[in-house]
């Protein structure tokens, strides 16, 4: 078993950084972090990763952008010396801690794989998916058109977005594909 320098076991220190970054206690989750980069090069890159998993299982959606922030400290890390080693791996412990947390996406993802292994779920494929990306829709002779009516759709647009560039993308496929005699498929799903 791996023990820091102060005689604390590695699997502990580990419970105690995610426990103590999940409920803020930052103080103590430095503390945690500390004594595994001190205790060697092999526990400081262990607990490098379980930060990066702490910033998705535990801050999630609460801070979307932990997880690349987490990797870019982990990035600077690596290339620094002496304290500056220390404190990047501080800051993005004391950055996760102090995040709002959101655990959803951690849940999810246990519940859709516990779903789909007892055989209660199944992922569905809706019509507007079968485009001209698919053999399927290919096979149907749906083209670029019926993916721009159908495929491309999105919802919760931002409110600022131009469609200059769609509009005349798709004038342009309306044209080649009447030149073409590309059936558009379906035009409302």
């Amino acid at each position: 078993m791996v023990t820091s320098p102060r005689g604390i076991p590695l699997d502990q220190l580990v419970s105690v950084l995610q426990k103590e970054i999940r409920r803020g206690n930052v103080d103590n989750a430095v503390l945690a972090a500390y004594e595994m980069l001190s205790t060697s090069e092999d526990a400081g890159e262990h607990m490098w990763y379980r930060l990066k998993v702490i910033a998705v299982e535990d801050v999630g959606m609460g801070e979307p952008l932990s997880p690349l922030l987490v990797n870019c400290l982990h990035d600077n890390y690596r290339v620094a010396t002496g304290g500056e080693r220390t404190m990047m791996a501080i800051h993005a412990v004391r950055l996760l801690a102090n995040a709002k947390k959101d655990r959803t996406s951690s849940e999810h993802s246990e519940l859709v794989a516990n779903l789909v292994e007892a055989g209660d779920s199944v992922v569905s494929v809706p019509d507007y998916a079968l485009c001209v990306h698919t053999r399927a829709g290919q096979e149907m002779g749906r083209g670029l058109m019926q993916w721009w009516e159908n495929g491309a759709r999105v919802s919760a647009e931002s409110e600022t977005a131009d469609h200059r560039y769609r509009d005349e993308l798709i004038e342009l496929t309306r044209r080649f594909e009447a030149e073409e005699g590309v059936d558009a498929g379906p035009a409302d799903e």
